[in-house]
């Protein structure tokens, strides 16, 4: 517990060293869980001279971006308008320097400003800052509290918050030693409108080890209340590597073969008894070895075992719908009945899958599917499925193959049922 405790610590400490700001401009889009407009906001001009100083947003510039993965935040487009065209102004803000571009009579400017967070636009000139402009939320939307996707397994609850605004997000890291490694969930928040009390950087960070909460002292910024908030999250006792599951359901068998009289034979089982094996080792968040063993039993038998690398490739829609590259190699057992020889050999079907991560906006409900193809013009081979669910989970499934004078083609609905986790 005790060097639990002090990586707790290293991280911490870490982390806020170097995190005095969020740079959002490399940011990618995510989803919009708050819609926001113009009428949303108040910007704030403070004025130290007798320039004309115009500021504006458009509402097609309000857009949310995912910040380190796991956090959603919001930006916006401001547009800066100053009347005098003399090339000595320029902008600070969040340690950028911004240039104005010049007309005739006036200079303009433009910058993505980050909503959540409390830095001011200045501007400046040779002789000394010329205005300060900021981005205030009001308090028109009736929602204000986000709790992002990945923290959908945590139940995040958080108490003491009254009308302010507040982003959360989660990553669950791996500590201990390989086969005993435990959970450390690591959250980070941040709101306009509160400030930790003695901590002047941003993003906010806590860490869980367990179930017991997490209690902050903070200060709203505008009403200059000092108050305590408290974060408790469910934490899992142990982290696997080592998935499994197994699964039945009803499945069509139809099978052919071509005897020594060159006579077509066929057998047609409507329903046939199907089971199946799972397995996924997690190399990491990306990477995996995963496995299947498919066994249809009729008049005819039928049995498709594989396993692959599976490598995460691309992702899209605010990284919830992936796609994996699956490569390896299967084994195939086909028996078309006990006067007819088996074929049992290795074959070489590669394959891609994409995966959905809460799907219709349900959480932790997964849509997936992918097709592996045969590589070898000898052999016809394709798998294709759809999954559906959460642990539990419902599968349609078609597999053909044939080589030689040998088919089948098996098909049907079955249910996978989580079994356990190992090292």
């Amino acid at each position: 517990m005790l060097k639990q405790f002090s990586l707790l610590i290293l991280l911490l400490v870490s982390t806020s060293a170097i995190s005095s700001g969020i740079t959002l401009k490399d940011a990618p889009t995510a989803e919009n869980r708050i819609k926001l407009n113009r009428k949303d906001i108040d910007i704030n001009i403070t004025n130290f001279g007798e320039l004309k100083i115009k500021a504006i947003v458009d509402n097609s510039s309000f857009e949310w971006v995912r910040f380190d993965e796991t956090l959603l935040l919001p930006k916006v487009r401001l547009k800066i308008k100053i009347n005098s065209s003399d090339s000595d102004f320029v902008i600070n803000y969040k340690g950028s320097s911004i240039s104005f571009q010049q007309s005739k009579k006036n200079s303009y400017a433009e910058l993505y400003y980050s909503l959540f967070e409390r830095d001011e636009v200045q501007v400046l000139s040779k002789d000394g800052k010329v205005a300060n402009i900021s981005i205030t939320l009001n308090n028109k939307k009736a929602q204000k509290v986000i709790i992002d996707y990945t923290c959908s397994r945590n139940n995040i609850e958080i108490e003491g918050l009254e009308d302010e605004h507040f982003s959360i997000g989660c990553r669950t890291r791996r500590i201990g030693a390989y086969g005993k490694e435990k959970a450390m969930l690591e959250v980070q928040w941040v709101s306009p409108e509160l400030k930790v009390i003695n901590g002047d950087y941003i993003p906010n960070y806590a860490a869980f080890l367990n179930k017991l909460p997490v209690k902050i002292k903070v200060k709203n910024v505008k009403t200059l209340k000092e108050k305590e908030i408290s974060i408790k999250a469910k934490v899992p006792k142990r982290l696997h590597r080592l998935f499994t599951a197994y699964g039945f359901g009803p499945y069509s068998l139809h099978t052919k073969t071509v005897d020594s009289n060159k006579k077509v034979l066929t057998k047609r089982a409507p329903v046939a008894s199907a089971l199946f094996f799972y397995l996924n080792y997690k190399i990491s968040d990306t990477s995996s070895v995963r496995g299947f063993n498919a066994a249809v039993l009729g008049e005819s038998k039928f049995n498709n075992a594989a396993m692959y690398l599976g490598s995460d490739f691309a992702f899209s829609l605010d990284n919830k719908l992936y796609f994996t590259t699956l490569l390896g190699v299967q084994y195939l057992y086909f028996k078309f009945d006990d006067e007819t020889p088996e074929v049992s050999e290795p074959i070489f079907p590669q394959g891609i899958e994409f995966m959905y991560r809460h799907a219709f906006n349900i959480p932790n409900y997964i849509v997936s599917g992918g097709v592996f193809l045969s590589t070898s013009d000898k052999i016809d081979y394709e798998n294709i499925w759809v999954r559906w669910g959460k642990n539990y989970f419902w599968e349609l499934n078609i597999i053909t193959w044939g080589k030689d004078d040998f088919e089948a083609r098996t098909w049907g609905v079955s249910v996978g049922i989580p079994f356990k986790g190992f090292l």
